[in-house]
C-alpha cells in the first residue's frame, strides 16, 4: 500500500511540474497579449483543462500501452520514470524553455523499463496499425511520427490561418482589431485550455490509474470491511468488448441498428464476434454507411485467425484465470472463498461464476448474484457484465432486457478513470501554473515573438485544432509542440525577422534532448535501486 501511495504522490508531483510547462503554454498568448490577467488565465485554464479532462480518457487507459512491454511496468519503474521526467522538466522550466512533458513521460519509460529489463527488446519500436497508420503503436508511431507531423501542422496552419487574417483585416484600424480580437481570444483560449485538458492533462490520471490496477491485482486493497474498495480499480479480464456486443445485440432486436453498428465497432478491436457482426453492418450498410472492401477485410481477418461464425453462442460469463488456483474444482472453490473472506473483488467474481455453472460447488444463482453485487461494490467491470447476463436470460432473477442493458453499460463505466483522480490531477497541474508557469509564458509570449491580440487567437485556435483532431484520431500529440509551432507559425506571417532565431534553436534542441535526457535520468535511477536492492 505504501507503495502505491508513494507511486500516487510522485504523479501528482509530476502533474504539479507538468503544470509550469504545458498549462502554462495554453494560456501564454492570452497572458502576453494581456487579454487576460494571470490570474484571470488561471482560473479560465482550471476550468477548462478540468472539463477537457472529463471529456475523455482514451489516452489515460493507454499511456503505458504499445510503448514498452507491460510485463516490466511495475510501480518502482513507474515511479522512476517519473523522476525522470520530474528532473528534466525541472531543468527545461528553469531555463524557460517549453519542452514536452508528454516525451518527458515516454522517455522516463522507456529509461526505466530499459534498465529493468536489461534488453533492448523491452521497447515497441513500431507496430504498424491494421487499416490507418495512426493505430500503429511502439516509439516510431506514437512518438516519432505525431513529433514530427504535429510541429509541422502547427507551423503551416498557423501561418495560413494568420495570412488569411491579415488578408481579411487589411482595411480595419488596429484599434478596432484589437478591440475585436480581444474579445475572440477569450474563446481561443478556452478551446485551447479545453484541448490540452483531452490531451496531456490525462497522462497522469493514466500513470496513477495504472498503478491501482496493478495495486488491486496484486491484492493490495484486499480488504474483508472494504475499507480500500475506493482505491480498487480491477481489469475488465474482457467484459468491456464482450458488454458492446451485448449492447449491440440489444439494439438490433430492438431495430436501433446505428446504435447497435457503433457498439459492434468499439467490440470489434479485441472481440471476434464484435468484429463479425460489424462486419456484417459494414456489408449490408445496416446502421453504417455501406462499406464491402472494409468488411471483407475483417471479414478475411476472422478467417485467418480461423473464426467460425457458425459456432457464436449467447454471452458467457467471465472471470479472471488465476496461475496458483488449484485444478480440482472443489479445491478451486475453497481456495477461491479463502480469498473472498479476504474482500479481493477477482476471486468474488471466480467464484460466482463457478456458483453459475455449479463447479466445485452445488449451483446456487442467488449466491452467485450476491458476490457478483459484492464485486459492483469494489468496482469490478466484469461482475457488472455477469449481473447484465444474468438480467438478460433470467438466472435467479426475474428477466429484464432494460436492466441487463443498464449492468452492461455500468461494466464500461467501471473500466473508466474515477472522477477522484481526474479532478485530483486537474486541480494539481492548474496549482503548478499559478506556482511557477511565468517563465514558459515569457518565452512563448514575449522572447520568441511580439503578440497582439489577433496573433494570440489565430496561435490558440490553430494549436487547439491541431490537438483536437489529434485526439480525434487517437494520436498523442504534444500540446507544447503544437501551441510553439503555432505562435512560429503567426510570427512567420508577420515577417521572417519578427521570429527570433536563437529562442526558437533553443526550444528545438529542448525538444530533440527531451526523450533521450529524461530517458537517461530514469535509466540511471531504476540501476541505482537495483544496485541497492530496492529492486529484483
Amino acid at each position: 500500500m505504501t507503495l502505491i501511495l508513494i507511486v500516487i504522490f510522485v504523479a501528482l508531483v509530476f502533474e504539479y511540474i507538468n503544470g509550469f510547462h504545458d498549462t502554462a503554454n495554453s494560456i501564454a498568448t492570452v497572458v502576453s497579449t494581456k487579454v487576460l490577467s494571470p490570474r484571470q488565465a488561471i482560473i479560465l485554464a482550471a476550468f477548462t483543462n478540468l472539463l477537457g479532462a472529463m471529456w475523455g480518457t482514451a489516452v489515460a487507459k493507454t499511456i503505458a500501452s504499445g510503448l514498452v512491454d507491460a510485463q516490466f511496468v511495475t510501480s518502482q519503474v513507474i515511479v522512476c520514470a517519473l523522476l525522470g521526467a520530474i528532473v528534466w522538466n525541472l531543468l527545461t522550466w528553469w531555463f524557460g524553455l517549453p519542452s514536452s512533458s508528454s516525451h518527458a513521460l515516454v522517455g522516463g519509460l522507456c529509461g526505466a523499463c530499459l534498465a529493468a529489463a536489461n534488453s533492448w527488446g523491452v521497447i515497441i519500436w513500431s507496430v504498424p496499425g491494421k487499416d490507418h497508420w495512426w493505430e500503429g503503436k511502439g516509439i516510431l508511431w506514437k512518438v516519432v511520427v505525431p513529433m514530427i507531423t504535429s510541429p509541422i501542422a502547427g507551423l503551416t496552419i498557423g501561418f495560413l490561418v494568420m495570412g488569411l487574417l491579415y488578408f481579411l483585416l487589411r482595411n480595419w484600424r488596429p484599434m478596432k482589431v484589437n478591440r475585436v480580437f480581444g474579445k475572440l481570444q477569450l474563446f481561443s483560449a478556452a478551446y485551447m485550455g479545453f484541448s490540452h485538458g483531452t490531451n496531456d492533462a490525462q497522462k497522469t490520471m493514466g500513470i496513477i490509474f495504472l498503478a491501482l490496477v496493478a495495486g488491486t491485482v496484486s491484492g493490495t486493497f484486499d480488504s474483508p470491511s472494504g475499507s480500500l474498495s475506493f482505491f480498487s480499480s480491477p481489469e475488465h479480464v474482457g467484459s468491456v468488448p464482450s458488454a458492446y456486443v451485448e449492447l449491440g445485440r440489444l439494439d438490433q432486436q430492438a431495430g436501433n441498428f446505428s446504435a447497435a453498428a457503433k457498439h459492434f465497432e468499439k467490440a470489434s478491436a479485441s472481440d471476434k464476434t464484435g468484429k463479425y457482426f460489424y462486419a456484417q453492418a459494414l456489408e449490408k450498410g445496416e446502421g453504417v454507411k455501406a462499406d464491402p472492401k472494409r468488411a471483407a477485410k475483417l471479414l478475411k481477418e476472422l478467417a485467418d485467425a480461423k473464426f467460425d461464425a457458425t459456432s457464436i453462442k449467447p454471452g458467457a460469463p467471465v472471470a479472471r484465470k488465476f496461475k496458483d488456483i488449484p485444478e480440482a474444482p472443489e479445491a478451486a472453490a475453497a481456495w477461491l472463498k479463502e480469498r473472498v473472506d479476504k474482500g479481493n473483488a477477482d476471486s468474488m467474481v471466480a467464484l460466482g461464476v463457478a456458483y453459475l455453472k455449479g463447479q466445485g460447488v452445488a449451483k446456487d444463482e442467488t449466491t452467485a448474484r450476491q458476490l457478483f453485487e459484492r464485486a459492483v461494490k469494489l468496482n469490478h467491470p466484469a461482475a457488472c457484465y455477469n449481473l447484465g447476463l444474468m438480467h438478460l436470460n433470467g438466472n435467479g432473477v426475474t428477466k429484464d432486457e432494460k436492466q441487463a442493458a443498464a449492468d452492461f453499460k455500468q461494466c464500461i463505466q467501471k473500466e473508466a478513470i474515477p472522477i477522484w483522480i481526474k479532478i485530483a490531477c486537474a486541480l494539481t497541474m492548474c496549482a503548478g501554473t499559478a506556482a511557477g508557469g511565468w517563465r514558459i509564458i515569457k518565452t512563448l509570449g514575449h522572447k520568441m515573438v511580439k503578440l497582439h491580440p489577433v496573433h494570440g487567437f489565430a496561435a490558440e485556435a490553430t494549436g487547439a485544432t491541431v490537438l483536437m483532431t489529434a485526439a480525434h484520431f487517437g494520436m498523442p500529440v504534444s500540446t507544447t509542440h503544437a501551441i510553439t509551432t503555432s505562435i512560429m507559425g503567426v510570427g512567420c506571417a508577420k515577417g521572417l525577422n519578427a521570429l527570433k532565431m536563437n529562442v526558437v534553436k533553443r526550444i528545438l534542441w529542448a525538444w530533440v534532448l527531451t526523450i533521450p535526457a529524461s530517458g537517461i535520468v530514469a535509466y540511471g535511477l531504476v540501476r541505482l535501486c537495483k544496485s541497492c536492492g530496492w529492486m529484483g
